[in-house]
């Protein structure tokens, strides 16, 4: 069996036709969103939604009448109702992000962060590194996206130039995903065992196929024995969420912050008969424990809230990373 697809949204975001281009009938484009919704989300089990009695409820609502407007608006409002910050409904003349609607708020401020690091290393336009004090290594990824063996590389040259450190700090609070296999190869450098890590499955038509299991596999090059704190938030997301369960696993790791945004499955783009495109999770993630973390999110090993985060051009919780570590 083939294992899963990395968390990266499958989908072409080509020119979305609308009335202006063809007419069509906004119900009978609702009655596909809504039953292709039926047939792929992973999201509807796990999230206690009653996508039938909401389907019912919003299709009272749609008038051919309707400006595209007032349509877009409707649209949204039913697939915010999953409140998974992977759906996704864009237009030619807007957008939707459900994470934009969760009331979140982001811990982390760049600026602050790096009035505390010296020897800063950008490795990418989503990846540095730095110091804190000398002695504690730090390591900021923005996501898990990209090529798996650049990455990969890229870590590999952070954790030798760590090497003679006290301790590491892995800064993922506004990690918005990616490649799973990229979260895979940062978490394999921080074990010397063979750990189960989660399990995936793909949403089929008649329910869910087969378990695919993931492991974290021992890096034979480089293991980091060192303690680790990974510092996580409302916008740490998808495959940055796997991260953290794997991050629960590992004894040397501590998790701070706040609980991640609460999608951890693949994405699937879809078009609607009208060319408007939207996403959705089609992927069930369950942690070794049979948890499944969608619509929850994974919590921090020591909870700090947004209130004691940044304030006063202090990044606190890194610095409570750095008592951690010392």
């Amino acid at each position: 069996m083939l294992p899963k697809l990395s968390t990266v949204v499958i989908l072409l975001l080509f020119t979305a036709c609308g009335k202006e281009a063809f007419d069509y009938s906004k119900l009978e484009a609702f009655n596909e969103l809504h039953e292709s919704v039926s047939k792929y989300s992973a999201s509807i089990d796990s999230r206690n939604i009653n996508w039938d009695s909401l389907g019912t409820s919003y299709r009272k609502v749609i008038s051919e009448d309707m400006t595209e407007a007032e349509y877009f608006q409707s649209l949204s409002e039913i697939l915010q109702e999953f409140r998974d910050p992977h759906i996704w409904l864009l237009t030619t003349f807007d957008s939707m992000y459900t994470i934009d609607h969760l009331g979140y708020e982001k811990n982390f401020d760049q600026s602050i962060a790096e009035s505390y690091l010296t020897e800063i290393e950008i490795h990418s336009n989503k990846i540095r590194s730095a110091f804190l004090n000398d002695s504690i290594g730090y390591l900021f990824c923005a996501d898990f996206k990209g090529d798996e063996q650049s990455n990969n590389e890229i870590f590999k040259s952070v954790f030798n130039k760590f090497s003679n450190t006290k301790g590491l700090i892995i800064d993922l609070r506004v990690n918005d995903g990616g490649s799973v296999y990229n979260a895979q190869n940062l978490l394999n450098k921080l074990t010397n065992k063979r750990l189960a890590w989660h399990t995936t499955q793909n949403r089929t038509l008649s329910g869910f196929d087969d378990k695919y299991k993931w492991f974290i596999e021992p890096d034979p090059n480089i293991f980091y024995s060192k303690k680790v704190v990974v510092l996580n938030g409302r916008f740490t997301v998808s495959a940055g969420e796997r991260f953290a369960i794997g991050a629960k696993l590992l004894d040397n790791l501590t998790i701070i912050g706040d609980t991640t945004a609460n999608t951890q499955g693949s994405v699937m783009g879809r078009e609607m008969l009208n060319g408007w495109k939207y996403t959705l999770t089609f992927e069930k993630c369950l942690a070794p424990n049979d948890i499944n973390y969608a619509g929850i999110g994974i919590p921090p090993d020591e909870y700090i809230d947004f209130d004691n985060s940044i304030s006063d051009n202090k990044d606190y919780i890194l610095e409570r990373a750095i008592e951690l570590l010392k």
